[in-house]
């Protein structure tokens, strides 16, 4: 008896540290991700952002920071592993396209896959058919030499594809992984958990909804310098009348035209205003 009582104490303990041991480990699977997002990942995408706004991006720098997006993807895969989530790459992947879709008018549900199949045809040259075959029969042939620069930009050129890389793709993917505000090892897990609510409600949007007085300036200035849904441009710095979004020449996308109620916001930003004034 006293044996047997000996075995289940030890048992007890070492079910114990095994739990230390798991939690530690998906502890410091979030503290990497914190810290990749921090030294690498932000400080990479803000010098792509740059070199995009100055219109001069060369292609080597869109592969990097390509990869950098797909690499950040492995540190969440990371965390859920060390969670004991079960799942390949190719199934989180998708899961992120379908959780994290991003913002954009024609273009918004296979971001992330496309990112993953630009990464490894530049590392395999040449990219599993059977792995990608979805994706391929959207898109056609994927190879490194999908991505072309061309004028100071970077253009992705598939089967009924020819728009901007970087910012319709690379920059919103970005901001889907990196654009949370991570108070700790709770928040980190909590996102890549996939429970974090995912809203296409923006701030924008909670703006022009909004019907105090106070915010119609803002609701004015937001309503006359629109950004286009696609690129994430404001209308003067869009290119997507010269780009082709599934065999249609692309334009200027943008949600707020259609709703917005002039009258009603200018009555509530001067009571002097007349809707009937000609």
């Amino acid at each position: 008896m006293i044996c047997f009582l000996f075995v289940v104490k030890m048992d007890a303990i070492d079910n114990h540290e095994k739990m230390t041991l798991l939690h530690l480990e998906l502890e410091q699977a979030c503290k990497d991700y914190s810290r990749y997002v921090e030294a690498i990942f932000e400080p990479a995408m803000v010098q792509l952002k740059n070199h995009i706004n100055a219109g001069h991006l060369e292609l080597h720098q869109v592969f990097g920071a390509n990869l950098f997006v797909a690499h950040a993807v492995d540190y969440i895969q990371a965390i859920r592993s060390a969670d004991g989530i079960l799942e390949t790459r190719t199934d989180l992947v998708r899961k992120f396209d379908q959780t994290f879709s991003v913002n954009g008018a024609r273009f918004s549900n296979r971001k992330f896959e496309l990112i993953d199949a630009i990464n490894n045809a530049l590392k395999h040259i040449r990219l599993d058919s059977r792995r990608y075959r979805q994706l391929e029969q959207q898109y056609g042939p994927i190879s490194f030499q999908s991505l072309v620069e061309e004028n100071g930009r970077v253009l992705c050129i598939l089967g009924g594809y020819r728009f901007d890389y970087a910012r319709v793709v690379l920059r919103p993917a970005y901001q889907a992984l990196a654009g949370w505000d991570f108070d700790g090892v709770e928040d980190v897990l909590e996102f890549a958990r996939g429970e974090l609510v995912v809203s296409d409600w923006s701030h924008d949007d909670a703006l022009m909804a909004s019907d105090d007085p106070a915010d119609a300036p803002d609701q004015m200035i937001a309503y006359c310098n629109p950004t286009c849904d696609d690129c994430g441009e404001g209308e003067p710095g869009c290119y997507c009348a010269e780009f082709v979004y599934e065999g249609e020449q692309g334009r200027f996308e943008s949600r707020f035209q259609a709703e917005f109620d002039f009258d009603e916001v200018m009555s509530r930003i001067s009571g002097a205003y007349r809707r009937d004034r000609d």
